[in-house]
């Protein structure tokens, strides 16, 4: 994973930190100030929700023993928090929708299914990138 000098902190930590904000901003702004979507509401959530899983997994620590455990861990997160969102969004004048909960969770899953195909591809990629050091004339 590609770590920031700053005291051992993942950029994708700080990625995921300033998406999951700008997502709660997103769904927390009232509907009288909102611009027209154009499309599905139903997209928007699918898409948001992908992107957030996908970060979600990507940034959750791995365990050798159980490799999948953070994928089913970002998919829990994932699914609690779009069901805590459509509920949190009620006091600011939005509805709370089973359906866009739905599309939400559609999306989680999707995004795990790309992270899951991806990441090997990432491993081999950065395995390739590394370049072997010198230390006294030997590799």
């Amino acid at each position: 994973m590609v770590r920031l000098a700053m005291k051992g902190v993942r950029l994708v930590t700080i990625v995921l930190a300033a998406y999951w904000l700008l997502l709660f901003v997103g769904t927390h702004i009232p509907k009288g100030h909102m611009t027209a979507v154009h499309q599905s509401d139903k997209v928007l959530h699918f898409g948001a929700y992908a992107g957030l899983a996908f970060l979600l997994a990507w940034a959750f620590p791995k365990d050798s023993a159980r490799p999948y455990a953070h994928v089913l861990g970002a998919f829990v997160v994932a699914v609690a928090y779009g069901a805590s969102d459509e509920i949190s969004q009620i006091p600011v004048g939005r509805s709370a929708d089973v359906w866009d909960w739905v599309a939400d969770s559609f999306g989680a899953a999707t995004g795990l299914v790309v992270y899951l195909v991806l990441r090997p591809l990432w491993s081999r990629l950065r395995s390739n990138w590394r370049v072997p050091i010198r230390v006294n004339g030997s590799l």
